[in-house]
């Protein structure tokens, strides 16, 4: 029988489904149950091609869906949405609620850098989490190479061009899938060695995108090519075109501008470190996510 309940939140984001999708097979997976707590459970879709053991609902727009929904919940992976800044209005309550329903441990998909980056929401989310005591471990990952199999797939499948303002700046990525594992293997230890720690994940590159365009290219047959618009073109076109809110645009411009800086390329071992072996390589990442960018 099952001795704990572990919450995903986001389970239908690109951790929170990898991550669901590691607990769900996991060889201890009879000792805990895991719960997606998601806006609306009736509209999960099974063709997500994993099923948690029971579905909550959980709106963060909604404070009053916290507290059921962390009722006889052990543990939680906590996924901010990316469309909510506002961390008073919408994660101080889940954390408020998580710490009165007696909630034994909290992983939160953070940021890298995020300690000295005190603008962003994640630096806040860190420091409600720890004044609330509630035991935590932070996962601080870099880029996510599947932000271009998902934010930036269509200028890639049907333009054939990476459309950001990174400049020559080098980015270190990391795949969701190897944040996901960690994820995993923080939420089922039961020896504590993850409690109140927090985890810069990278993979084993630092590209620049002239660079991920040329492997791109490579695997995928065709030529992609990496544009480098101004700051102005760039939200011109997601935003007027592409009608992504001014917001999340906004957020992109930071992180870009910060790669174009040559701030976003430190590199890690620690992922190496947690999973025991090699983190997944760019190229492996295109191969595998190949059909995201097929016209």
């Amino acid at each position: 029988m099952a001795s704990e309940r572990i919450m995903i939140t986001g389970a239908s984001g690109n951790v929170g489904l990898e991550a669901l999708r590691e607990l769900m097979r996991h060889p201890d997976k009879s000792k805990f149950e895991v719960i997606a707590g998601v806006r609306a459970p009736a509209e999960w879709k099974i063709n997500k091609g994993v099923q948690p053991d029971s579905l909550i609902t959980l709106d963060f727009t909604k404070p009053d869906t916290s507290a059921p929904a962390l009722a006889n919940i052990n543990r939680v992976l906590l996924v901010r949405p990316p469309q909510l800044a506002d961390v008073d209005k919408f994660f101080r309550p889940f954390i408020e609620a998580m710490k009165q329903a007696g909630v034994q441990h909290v992983v939160f998909l953070s940021l890298q850098g995020v300690e000295s980056n005190p603008v962003t929401p994640h630096h806040k989310i860190e420091k409600l989490i720890v004044e609330s005591g509630v035991p935590f471990t932070f996962l601080r990952p870099s880029f996510f190479m599947q932000n271009l199999s998902t934010t930036h797939q269509d200028e890639i499948r049907l333009r054939s061009e990476i459309f950001v303002p990174a400049g020559n700046g080098r980015t270190s990525f990391v795949d969701v899938r190897d944040v996901a594992a960690v994820a995993a293997l923080a939420l089922t230890s039961q020896r504590g060695e993850h409690l109140n720690r927090g985890y810069e994940l990278t993979g084993s590159e630092a590209l620049t995108y002239g660079e991920v365009a040329q492997i791109m290219s490579e695997v995928l047959g065709r030529k992609i090519t990496y544009r480098d618009p101004s700051i102005v073109r760039f939200i011109w076109q997601k935003w007027h075109k592409d009608h992504t809110p001014l917001a999340f645009t906004m957020i992109m411009v930071a992180l870009y501008t910060v790669s174009k800086l040559g701030k976003a390329a430190g590199l890690t071992n620690e992922t190496e470190q947690l999973l025991q072996r090699p983190p997944i390589t760019f190229r492996t990442f295109v191969e595998d996510y190949r059909g995201a960018w097929q016209p």
